[in-house]
């Protein structure tokens, strides 16, 4: 009986994927925002029911595009999707419906999808890459429904190739990602933005204008050089002798030379990689004469060799093109030997971070030229490992038809692996930035066996290579010590990852099912899991609740004691879950969000969980046929009888914090009374003051104010009598009353004599807790020295 009762529930908790999103979509599951973009972009303009007027199925047919759009474009969408499938997403997500016409889609969305000198950036690829980034950034924030910003679009991506590779060029929109927009104080559209100081650009949307507003705010410099100071500068003064040069003649016979924008952009364009000079010929005559330049007077030279028989002239006055002319001439990264790499891998911790990038061959080198401006990005030292070379080093560590990858040495022990692969050197660099700060490093067999057993702090992250929720969240943990302050118990937690693909045996020894997965190990042998991925905030909110946990694990002993002979003012939430039941570990940690905010509401509320894998017996006794089910066991003692000794929470309401909250808060034990036709006789006829508020349940500001207001009656209680009025289900009530918005919130002072009172009462408008308050209390003429 027992197997049958397992494999029920086995089955009410088994993922069916009705539709592949992304299979819908024609995308990759790593696909990027703007890949999904663009490919829904052709699928709308494609499918769209306005082009295709004679098919039936049209709407249908778009509905199921259009909804694989808004999950997919929404990180927390997402998230549970690629976890749980449609299972996951918040009562099945009935999204899809709304859509705009065809001409929006071909006309107007996706505006920089196609510019690849424009960088499209999200919440987290914002801060990632501009605000924990070193580079400097004009970022466009637009919304897909501001005419402005379409007609700037033309203008935008001509500045974009007009300023490529001096600057980043971004774009945010804002009608996708608003709270990105609020937070970098962006009230109006479009708004262009400068970082890393934040200023905003004032002047007009003129290519040549936002090209010298950029350039002006430039930091790195151009080099005058003349006969007394040339030699010096290119063989003795730090840092500029250990630099390439790349010079521009101008005046006497060089009639071309390079614009002092053109040498702006291209000092930018090489800070770190060749000091940026130009000669003034008229003036230094001599000087000049010493090299043998071509008509365009602009010539590249190595390193402390500003000499005539090492220059090379090149043959071009465009910044983009004379920085990739010299990006050939740049050395290669430095060799690392088969021998340091051994002593990097045997534990001999290196005094700073090293970054070794690891080619399947020397060609790869070759074919990626532009990884040799690294060096100037990061500050870590960065070498370069042949696995051609010592191929039984590379075979033990790394999946070779995945190189080229970067391997970032710590020197608080151990080493990071890339993954996912940097796709350019943008990528490349800030993976070396935030590895080389990070924490995490990756485990082998002996690492994994100290990590779990050696009475430490310790989260392992169980991945697996090919999954991109894992590589997203591998990402947020080089993050993880950075957001949390130095002396905080958290900022000593340490971080391993374990490969499941090739560690398979390791990972279902600890009950990994799906990945990400995320375990930690605290000192005392307790774990806590964490299932997929999340941000960084998450997770420490995740271990906040693991170390200071709001939900009680509970026995059946515990259960009989604490829940079924309760105090009368005790309330009691229980979750009766399985650890294999995947919306069991999706509920969880929303449940510990709201069991902190349930328990700040009512200190006689509390909040368990009871393992029914465990306590199956148990479970089957207390009637439980699928999991999770969260079961209220409400207070004795309450103004409104109870007709069950407990309730199920609703199969049709979210399974999150708010939900959860909303939920509880009524069982809770209240001072407000309910109230319908008796409101004449309750209220108008008595001699005492009342409060009533007059709302709808499908009202959101009304379930917002309602624990507030359950707050307020307690602060009052024994001064006022509270009460609410449902006015869906008593209309009649409230029109008489003449409400007309919801929640209204009537003061009813008490009628004298022996009149009834007016039902209009006086009003209250505000719903803050202490301005609501001291209304009253002005109103009713309370003793000012009265405790509140």
């Amino acid at each position: 009986m027992r197997a049958i009762v397992l494999l029920s529930v086995l089955i009410s908790c088994y993922l069916v994927i009705a539709e592949d999103y992304y299979e819908l979509l024609g995308v990759e599951r790593d696909a990027d925002d703007r890949t999904i973009r663009k490919a829904f972009k052709k699928l709308a303009i494609k499918k769209h029911p306005d082009r295709n007027t004679d098919d039936p199925n049209a709407h249908d047919e778009f509905v199921k595009i259009n909804k694989a759009y808004e999950v997919l474009k929404d990180e927390n969408l997402r998230k549970k999707y690629d976890q749980f499938g449609e299972k996951g997403l918040e009562d099945g997500f009935q999204g899809g419906n709304n859509y705009q016409s065809w001409q929006f889609y071909n006309d107007n969305f996706g505006i920089y999808d196609d510019d690849q000198e424009i960088v499209t950036l999200n919440r987290a690829d914002f801060q990632r890459m501009v605000s924990d980034s070193n580079e400097i950034w004009f970022i466009n924030f637009y919304s897909t429904y501001c005419s402005h910003c379409h007609q700037l679009a033309p203008t935008w991506r001509k500045f974009a190739r007009e300023i490529e590779g001096t600057i980043r060029v971004g774009a945010v929109n804002c009608a996708e990602d608003p709270q990105l927009c609020q937070s970098q104080r962006v009230n109006a559209y479009p708004s262009l933005v400068f970082y890393p100081t934040g200023e905003f650009y004032q002047g007009h949307r003129d290519v040549e204008l936002m090209v010298d507003f950029a350039i002006q705010r430039l930091k790195s410099e151009v080099l005058h050089l003349n006969s007394e100071n040339w030699k010096a500068l290119s063989e003795d003064w730090e840092p500029y002798n250990r630099l390439p040069w790349v010079v521009d003649m101008c005046g006497g016979d060089h009639i071309d030379c390079l614009s002092s924008t053109t040498r702006r952009k291209l000092s930018s364009m090489l800070d770190g990689l060749a000091n940026v000079a130009t000669i003034d010929c008229n003036a230094e005559e001599a000087l000049c004469s010493k090299f043998n330049p071509i008509t365009s007077g602009v010539m590249w030279f190595p390193a402390r060799k500003l000499v005539k028989k090492s220059q090379i002239n090149i043959e071009s006055m465009d910044a983009q093109e004379i920085s990739k002319s010299v990006i050939q001439y740049l050395d290669e990264l430095e060799d690392i030997s088969v021998e340091s790499l051994q002593r990097l891998l045997e534990g001999n911790d290196p005094d700073e971070p090293i970054a070794v990038w690891m080619l399947a061959n020397d060609a790869q080198s070759t074919e990626r030229k532009d990884f040799r401006r690294l060096p100037a990005l990061v500050t870590t030292q960065i070498f370069k490992f042949d696995c051609s070379k010592s191929s039984e080093i590379c075979d033990e560590l790394l999946d070779k038809t995945k190189l080229p990858q970067f391997m970032v040495f710590k020197t608080t022990g151990g080493y990071e692996i890339d993954y996912a692969g940097s796709k350019d050197f943008h990528a490349a660099s800030t993976f070396i930035r935030e590895a080389s700060k990070s924490h995490i490093h990756v485990l082998n067999r002996d690492s994994y066996e100290y990590a779990i057993s050696g009475g430490e702090f310790y989260i392992i992250d169980y991945f697996a290579p090919w999954c991109p929720p894992c590589m997203k969240l591998l990402g947020e943990y080089r993050r993880f010590h950075t957001a949390t302050s130095e002396d905080s118990m958290l900022h000593t937690v340490a971080i391993g990852s374990l490969d499941c693909v090739k560690y398979k045996d390791l990972c279902q020894q600890a009950g990994v099912q799906s990945y990400p997965t995320s375990i930690v190990y605290t000192p005392d042998g307790k774990t806590h899991k964490m299932v997929g991925y999340h941000n960084v905030d998450y997770i420490l909110e995740f271990l906040d609740n693991s170390l200071n946990p709001s939900v009680m694990e509970m026995s059946p002993e515990q259960f009989e004691e604490l829940v079924m002979n309760r105090k009368d003012e005790e309330t009691w939430l229980v979750d009766f879950f399985a650890p294999w039941c995947g919306p069991c570990q999706q509920l969880a940690p929303e449940l510990q969000k709201a069991a902190r905010q349930i328990a700040a509401f009512d200190e006689n509320a509390h909040v368990a969980s009871i393992d029914c894998q465990k306590y199956a017996q148990f479970c089957t006794n207390t009637q439980i046929n699928s999991y999770p089910t969260v079961r209220m066991y409400p207070a004795k003692k309450t103004k409104q009888p109870r007709r069950s000794p407990f309730y199920d929470y609703p199969n049709h309401m979210w399974r999150n914090s708010d939900s959860i909250q909303r939920w509880v808060y009524n069982f809770l034990p209240t001072e407000v009374v309910s109230l319908g036709n008796d409101f004449h006789t309750t209220v108008l006829d008595s001699s005492e003051p009342w409060i009533v508020d007059f709302f709808a349940p499908w009202c959101g500001h009304c379930i917002q104010f309602a624990p507030i207001y359950d707050q307020i009656a307690k602060e009052l209680a024994g001064k006022v009598n509270f009460a609410k009025i449902d006015c869906d289900q008593w209309p009649g009530v409230c029109q008489g009353a003449q409400v007309r918005a919801y929640p209204t919130i009537r003061l009813y002072t008490g009628k004298t004599g022996w009149s009834r009172q007016g039902d209009q009462g006086i009003g209250i408008g505000t719903q803050h807790k202490e301005q609501f308050i001291q209304i009253v209390r002005q109103q009713l003429k309370l003793d000012e020295h009265d405790e509140l």
